[in-house]
């Protein structure tokens, strides 16, 4: 092997080594405590002391199954960008590594781009192809930018060469854009957070909404001979889909010696308290969301299959999961979307209580792996994932999705983070007001299904 690559190759090979060691353990134990929940619940004694047991073994259970579920998703991520570095230097010219130069010509440009979108909005499509890139340019803002952030008082009180610099990415609606690798960061941070924006498909725009036809109908058809042509068939039936992007905020503080203090990559702790807050408001939408300054959330939509509806299949019980439930939603799909993108969604209280149902046959449901290198729980053999976002079980709620979240489901992301330095108004603190344009939508009523806890 070219010597340039060893060392991506050896960086997953670390990264697979490391996963390993942690997820064997984990898994030992959700084993371990999933055999005796199984020995408990099959020896059917009605005993509180024993309830007891079972809820705290599932508890237990769903826990380590959610840090797997965490572990496994970061890897994923990381293996993916290795394999971006290592298909980048296999196709340089001549071998050479240059791993730091392509990464700070590609961040360049992703700035540039996020900059240009939010000041010409839709005038940039046009611009990119040939997209000139300054590279000084952006080195100049990202040094700008750190003296922005740890300055004592506003971009107006910085040398001028340095508020010369800051207009590059600077925001018609007031603040900054921030640099591609602290963008990047808070993006990453929410991908970990939620398994929607894991689960969904996600695109990035550079103007305010997407707009795209969806397939609602199929085109009629019919059969034809030599001597008999087929009679006109029908057309198929197109609905406009358009996600609108929506700003959410957040506003961290931090103390002046805090930000004064040179130990501390500023940027990286505001983008990690930004993520958090992010993370959680738009997993709550993407559930939820009404529409209205924010995004949908695939709960919010009318029982039924026509277009515009998601129908919701009854789990067979007035306030309590059941297996035949779980079987009722799955098989409520049509076979094309029962493929690789189908999950089950649920929060972890929801989980436990499926660990503890049987089907007909007297085989437990949900199922943990056995495999370290797919470390995933499953229902019915189709993976599950957890969302805190979720409603947990009780008469009425919507407690359990299914989906072929890649169908079901579209997040759109604006271009751009911008951010406003407040040292004024909650003195003697400093206010890092952050804002983000987020959308996202159903865009395939037929790949989805909700189940609700009634009888």
């Amino acid at each position: 092997m070219p010597e340039q690559y060893s060392e991506i190759v050896e960086a997953v090979k670390n990264e697979v080594k490391q996963l390993g060691d942690n997820t064997k353990q984990i898994l030992a134990q959700i084993n371990t405590d999933y055999a005796e929940l199984k020995k408990l619940v099959d020896g059917k004694v009605d005993d509180v002391l024993v309830t007891e047991r079972i809820d705290k073994f599932a508890t237990d259970i769903s826990t380590r199954q959610s840090e797997l579920d965490r572990k496994q998703t970061n890897f994923e991520k990381l293996y993916t960008e290795r394999m971006d570095q290592l298909e980048t230097a296999m196709k340089r010219p001549g071998g050479g590594s240059g791993k730091e130069a392509d990464k700070e010509f590609e961040e360049a440009r992703n700035f540039l781009i996020a900059s240009m979108g939010l000041k010409e909005g839709a005038a940039v499509h046009g611009k990119i192809k040939g997209i000139d890139v300054n590279l000084a340019e952006y080195k100049g803002y990202k040094d700008a930018f750190e003296t922005f952030m740890r300055s004592k008082g506003d971009e107006r009180q910085l040398d001028p060469n340095c508020h010369k610099a800051l207009m590059v990415g600077s925001d018609p609606d007031g603040g900054y854009t921030v640099p591609t690798a602290m963008a990047s960061r808070i993006i990453q941070r929410m991908y970990e957070m939620d398994p929607i924006r894991q689960l969904a498909s996600v695109e990035s725009i550079s103007t305010r909404s997407i707009e795209f036809m969806v397939d609602w109908d199929e085109a009629s058809y019919g059969w034809e001979s030599e001597s008999v042509a087929g009679a006109e068939t029908g057309t198929p039936k197109f609905k406009s889909k358009e996600i609108t992007t929506f700003t959410m905020y957040a506003k961290p503080r931090a103390t002046q010696m805090l930000i004064e203090d040179s130990g501390i990559n500023i940027e990286n702790w505001v983008a990690d308290k930004v993520a958090n807050r992010f993370g959680r408001v738009e997993g709550a939408a993407f559930v939820s969301g009404d529409g209205v300054g924010k995004p949908r959330g695939f709960l919010t939509y009318a029982n039924g299959t026509n277009y515009g509806q998601i129908e919701q299949v009854n789990m067979g019980h007035a306030t309590a999961l059941t297996a035949d439930g779980f079987i009722d939603i799955k098989y409520s799909l049509k076979e094309q979307f029962l493929g690789m993108a189908l999950a089950w969604l649920m929060n972890r209280s929801t989980v436990a209580a499926a660990m503890k149902l049987k089907d007909g046959s007297g085989n437990y449901i949900w199922k943990p792996s056995m495999l370290a290198s797919d470390p995933g729980s499953s229902i019915l053999g189709i993976p599950v994932r957890m969302s805190t976002t979720m409603p947990a079980v009780a008469a009425g709620a919507l407690s359990v999705a299914l989906a072929d979240w890649k169908e079901a489901y579209t997040i759109v992301d604006r271009l751009g983070i911008t951010i406003q330095r407040d040292p004024y108004t909650v003195k003697p603190l400093v206010e890092f007001y952050t804002r983000k344009r987020v959308g996202g939508d159903v865009t395939n009523f037929e790949a989805i299904k909700i189940g609700v806890i009634s009888a």
